[in-house]
Parts: structure tokens; sequence; C-alpha cells
């Protein structure tokens, strides 16, 4: 049993699966699970938990045992006495750091899809889809779940957002299941499948047996619209059936509709940016306290929403880490945006709308603290000396 101080020194790939599969248990530790039965889509080998057992060991890098009924489980010490959302979020925040030191040939799409769905998920051959449920609904978690997806690169492409709180079975109480995430089935077998065949054979059997049921490599373009709507309109709110009706119609609920054949965002920056847009208040964290808005941008014809440039509070350079995370972004004014180009506007003015930058948001001083060079005092002088 390996304690939180050591698992946070493991590589990425474990962060990942340990983020998305783990749950507290009675003695007051954290319990990474797999957990998967017979099918009616192939025979389940005797010995199939333990060699899985022994494949999850070998790949994630934690002592994985079976329990011989489905459960495989690895058990991690709880040294720090954290409650399950603590643990969680220093789980993330390791995520982060590690993200941005990747090499650039790192397959992020492969080994968070492998993380995600492997352990715990399900196939659908009807839909075309592997799904798995949303656990650990807290909001921290559900933030930093969406976060960690983000940044991936073409993935969100392939996902899709199963809103169970929208299904009339579970407004009646007589379905009360996890909201779930999907990827599309055929680029799960040609990207995971085929490059992970041995972590867990029985599931890789199950594609084998039934490969002509695949379908078609498929792309869907409103993951994030799902996202946002999910954490502004569902998540933690129990809706009535008008409320119900009005948001299935705003999405146009019906899978053919999300199906296209490209992506409207065509690399991870734009991604990012497009969503931290919608879910950021349309206020100037540098100057709100001292400036009123109508003064320092303009409205924009299309929306009538006043114009803000999404800032990374990092900034890039030729020798720095790539930082292309949403609690790297916050909103600014133009004003304020262009106050931060190198030499325009002087230090002191330059460090308060910094400071500001890192007040915003917890999310933003936990993130430039975890990224910070041990040379430097404050985050203040960190991403002032970025500027350059």
């Amino acid at each position: 049993m390996i304690n939180i101080n050591q698992l946070l020194n493991k590589p990425i790939e474990t962060l990942l699966a340990v983020f998305f599969n783990t749950t507290k248990n009675k003695e007051n530790n954290f319990e990474v699970c797999s957990r998967y039965r017979q099918t009616k889509f192939a025979k389940l080998p005797k010995n199939s938990y333990e060699q899985t057992a022994i494949s999850l060991s070998n790949k994630y890098k934690l002592n994985f045992n079976s329990n011989g009924k489905g459960l495989i489980i690895s058990i991690i010490n709880n040294n720090h006495n954290y409650d399950l959302n603590d643990f969680l979020n220093v789980v993330y925040d390791s995520i982060v750091v590690k993200l941005n030191k990747l090499p650039s040939n790192y397959l992020l799409d492969v080994e968070i899809a492998l993380a995600l769905f492997m352990f715990r998920g399900s196939v659908d051959f009807n839909r075309s889809f592997y799904s798995v449920d949303l656990k650990n609904p807290t909001k921290d978690y559900i933030d930093n779940f969406f976060k960690v997806l983000l940044s991936s690169d073409d993935l969100l492409s392939r996902l899709n957002l199963n809103f169970r709180e929208l299904q009339p079975q579970y407004v009646e109480g007589r379905n009360l299941r996890n909201t779930q995430v999907r990827i599309n089935l055929k680029w799960f077998y040609d990207n995971v499948i085929l490059n992970f065949s041995n972590i867990n054979k029985y599931k890789t059997d199950i594609f084998f047996k039934n490969i002509a049921k695949l379908g078609e490599i498929r792309k869907y373009n409103i993951f994030e619209e799902r996202i946002i709507l999910y954490k502004q309109s569902i998540f933690g709110r129990k809706l009535n059936k008008n409320e119900i009706n009005k948001l299935r119609n705003e999405l146009q609920f019906s899978l053919n509709d999300e199906q296209t054949k490209g992506n409207k965002f065509s690399i991870r920056n734009q991604k990012i940016v497009s969503y931290a847009r919608e879910i950021f208040n349309d206020v100037c964290v540098g100057c709100n306290y001292t400036y009123n808005i109508k003064d320092r941008s303009f409205k924009m014809p299309r929306n009538d929403r006043y114009y803000f440039e999404i800032n990374h509070v990092i900034a890039y350079s030729s020798d720095s880490v790539v930082v292309d995370v949403l609690d790297n972004l916050v909103k600014l004014c133009p004003t304020c945006h262009r106050a931060l180009t190198p030499g325009r506007a002087y230090e002191e003015l330059q460090k308060t709308i910094i400071k500001n930058m890192l007040n915003s948001r917890k999310e933003v001083s936990r993130f430039v603290d975890l990224m910070k060079p041990k040379e430097f005092k404050s985050s203040i002088d960190y991403v002032y000396k970025m500027l350059k």
C-alpha cells in the first residue's frame, strides 16, 4: 500500500487512473477500483480478474488485487486524513503540473481515454458508444473533471455527455442513474483497445468478437456546450418537467444533431478559450473595482455583450513550459490586456493587475503557486517576470 505522498510522485497516467476511479473505504483509505462482470457478448474466463489485476499493476505502478467477484482494487493510505474531495483536488493539482511537462509526442488523448473508460466502462453496440458513469459529483470534482478533459487535443470531439437528469425516468424516481460520459466506440477501439489489448483481455475479447458492430468514427461538435449547460443549469438542481423540457429543446436533444464531419475546435487552445468565454463572468478581473466596464471596452453587436480578452496569467515565452489550461486563464478588458504588454505600462500598474488576476479565483492562485519556481518569493514577481 502506498501513501498519498508516494502517489503524487507517480507518472501522470497513474494519477489519471486514480482521479477517474477512486472511492473512499470504511478504513478511511482510498480505493482505486476497476469493476466488470460477464456480459452477453463473451464468456468470462475463470482467471480474468487475476490477469486484469496484474496488467493494471504493471501499467499504473500500483498494487491491484482482485476479490474474485468482479472488483479489482488498489488501496492508497490516507496518511493526510483527507476527505475524498480534498484528495481528488490534490491529485488534480499534481495532474496539472505534470500536464505542462509532457513531451510533445505524448499520447495524452489515449491515456485519458484509457484511464477514464477501461476501469469501469461498458459497451453499447446499439448506439456505438463506450460509456462510464460520472462518479463523485461534487462541484470541485465536476469542475476539475471537465478541465482534465479540456487539456486533451482531439479527444473532446469523440465524447458525448448523457444527462440522466433530463430523462423522464430520472424525474419520476424510477431510474436514478448517474450522468454518463460516452466515447465513440470505433475511435476507442482503434486508439485504446488496439494499443492496450492486454490491460483487460476480457473487454478486448468483446471488441474482437463484435468488430462488425463498432460503427464508424464520428466527431461530436457540442461536448463543450453540454459541459457548460450541465454545470450552469443541471448539476445540483432539482428540475421540474417544464425546466427539463426547456433544456431538452435547448440541447436539441438528439444525438443526430451533434454528429458532424468536422470539429469546430481545431486545436486545444481554441477549445479552452471558447470554454472560458462562456463560463467566466463578463468582468475584467484586472480593474473591476476601479473602473466601469463601459469606459474600458465596447459592446459587440452580435450578442450585445462587452468584449473581453482571454488572458494567460502565466504568459507564454520561448523558454517556458506550456501552460494552456483553464486555471491559467482570466477575462481582462482590452485596456488591462494591453497594459500587460512588456514595456507598455509602469511596473506598479502591471503588478496591480497581476495581483487582481491572482485574487480573482482560488484556482488561479493555486495554479501559479504550483508552477512557480522556488527562486521566486512571490507569485506576483513570477508572473511579472514571465511578461518579459
